[in-house]
Order: C-alpha cells, then structure tokens, then sequence
C-alpha cells in the first residue's frame, strides 16, 4: 500500500530575521555569507518515505517562502489558505520589533485564512544573542500561554531541523486521531523511528511561558562577534548592490519582453486589417475569423499580463528605494 500524506508549511516573518537561512539549512544548503532578500516567493520541497511491513507512506513537505518586504510581497489570501504549518520567525537580536509584526501582521491572516494550523515561534539568530533579559521580556509581552517558542541559528544549524521534524511528528499524532481512515495508526512513531529521534529530542528545545524562566537561565550568552573592518563592509555593500541593480535589470528585461509581445500582436492586427482592405469579399469571412482569433489572444496574453506588471512595477519601485538609500548610506560612511 502507497499513500502520500501532503503538508503545507509556510515561513512567515518580517524581512532579514532569516526565513531563507532557515528553510535553506533545513534543506542541507550553505549559509549565504550576506543577506539578500528574498523577491517574490520562493518553495521548496522535501519527501519522507516511511517503510514499514509492506506499507509506503510518504510524507511530501512543501515549504513556501515569502520575501518579508511588503512591498514586495502585497497579502496574498492563496499564500494563507490550506496551511497545515507555519513558522513564524523572529530575530533574537531585534525581538520587540519582528514580534511585534508577527503579531499585528502575519498571525492576524494565519489565524483568519486557516483552521487549526500547527503554530511554532522561531526566534532565530540564537549565535548572535547577547540579551537574554530583553528576550524574557518581549516573550511575557507578546505570547500567549499556548504559544511555543524554539530558539534556532540558522547559521550553525542549531535546532533547526528539529523544529521541522517536531511540527511534523505532532502532525501526524494529530491526524492519526482526526482521520483515522486516512493517517494510519502509529504513523507518527514510525516517523520517529525513519529520523532515528524519540519525543524528547524534539522537544528539549520547545520553550513557553510556564517553562520560560528554566529554559533561559540554560542559555549560554555568545561574546559579540568582532566587527567587521571598514573594508568587508565595503565589499559586502558591493555585491548587494550589485545585486540590487541585477534584479532591476531583470525587471526592466522582463517588462520590455512583456511589451514588445504585446507590441507584436498588435502588428499582425495591423497588418490583417490592412489585407482585409484589399481582399475579395468572398475571402473576408476567413480574414475576419482569423482577426477575431488573433483579438482573443491578444486579450488574454495582456489580462494575463497586467498583475505581473504590476507586480514588477512594485519590485521595482522598491528596489530604487533601496538602491537610493545604500547610496546615501555610502556616502555617509565615505564621508566619515
């Protein structure tokens, strides 16, 4: 017997905490050395196949990330709709504001667009923490009893993977009670045994209110990490600048592709109009089929062609503003 169990995971959080850092160790992927934001969205995939007498369940894991810029990445209701999993992710360094947005923006569409979605807090950057106290204190702020908490470095690869495989194993013992006709029973177990993991590995991370004060005293302070010299700066803002005036240049490529189509179509209307002036009457039915034909896909390669547009205008408006104030911010520093 073959059944295939499919999960949506989605990675929610505000720009630069580390979404993509996250999903790319859980994927076995090299940390980037800086940070580029991520344009759009992006999926990835990952297949568990559990054997057991004679039985093939697969657990297919689709992980979808979502650029944390707004601009770049207007709600979208599809991104919301049919979650089985989120993580919503913070930054340990800067934990009152990406909380705080958690809260107000990304949890707000979770909870309306999806029932009984698996919830965990990710508090990335665990390599970098240097506050436990402000940590402490924006948790009793902005979670609620329920709510749990692991702490993971994208970098090193603490914890990663077990926040991944904690979310799935609870799904599973979820769902072996709720659809029994489908999730077979002891799946879950059988799950724990294929990642060759018990219940309390996973768990020795998970963090919550009630064990909050225990687990933050075990938490080793990291020394702050030497700054970077003038000169890694400079050649770290080179190649995101670089970067930035790359995906301008594909959006203008990819508007100018998009136009010049559109451009073309009107041309072959042209010139069919301008043969049915000068054709006989009995061929005329023909020309106007064709024109006709010729309108439809027109129409619908533009309606097609609108939202992207408008999408790349918006990319692009966002990428100038970044542009622009990586400029100014170099010209400060040139002139210090």
């Amino acid at each position: 017997m073959d059944n295939t169990i499919n999960l949506k995971l989605v990675v929610l959080g505000e720009g630069d905490v580390g979404k993509s850092s996250i999903i790319n160790a859980f994927m076995g992927k090299q940390f980037p050395e800086q940070y580029l934001p991520t344009i759009g969205s992006e999926t990835a995939k990952k297949e568990y196949v559990i054997k057991e007498s004679g039985n093939i369940i697969r657990v297919f894991l689709s992980i979808w990330d979502t650029g944390g810029q707004r601009s770049f990445n207007p709600f979208n209701p599809a991104l919301y709709k049919n979650i089985d999993i989120v993580l919503l992710v913070f930054d340990l360094t800067k934990p009152k504001e990406t909380l705080e947005l958690l809260k107000e923006e990304f949890l707000k569409h979770v909870n309306y667009h999806s029932e009984d979605v698996l919830k965990l807090f990710i508090g990335n950057k665990l390599d970098a923490l240097t506050n436990v106290k402000q940590i402490k204190t924006n948790l009793n702020n902005f979670l609620a009893k329920n709510d749990n908490v692991v702490f993971v470095s994208a970098k090193t690869g603490e914890n990663i993977n077990e926040c991944f495989e904690l979310l799935i194993y609870t799904f599973l013992r979820k769902a072996e009670i709720l659809y029994p006709d489908i999730i077979q029973n002891n799946t879950a177990t059988r799950f724990l045994n294929l990642i060759n993991k018990n219940e309390n590995q996973l768990k020795i991370g998970l963090i919550n209110l009630k064990n909050l004060d225990s687990i933050l005293k075990k938490q080793k302070i990291k020394p702050k990490i030497k700054e970077e010299s003038v000169e890694e700066k400079e050649i770290k803002e080179l190649k995101y600048y670089d970067f930035l005036k790359q995906e301008l240049e594909n959006n203008t490529t990819q508007k100018s592709d998009i136009m010049d189509l559109f451009l073309i179509n009107l041309s072959e209307l042209d010139k069919t109009i301008e043969h049915l002036k000068k054709t006989h009457s009995k061929s005329v039915k023909d020309l106007i089929d064709n024109l006709k034909e010729l309108l439809i896909i027109t129409k619908k390669d533009f309606e097609q062609n609108v939202d992207l547009i408008a999408k790349l205008n918006r990319e692009e408006f966002e990428l100038v503003k970044i542009i622009s104030k990586t400029k100014e911010e170099q010209s400060k520093l040139n002139k210090k």
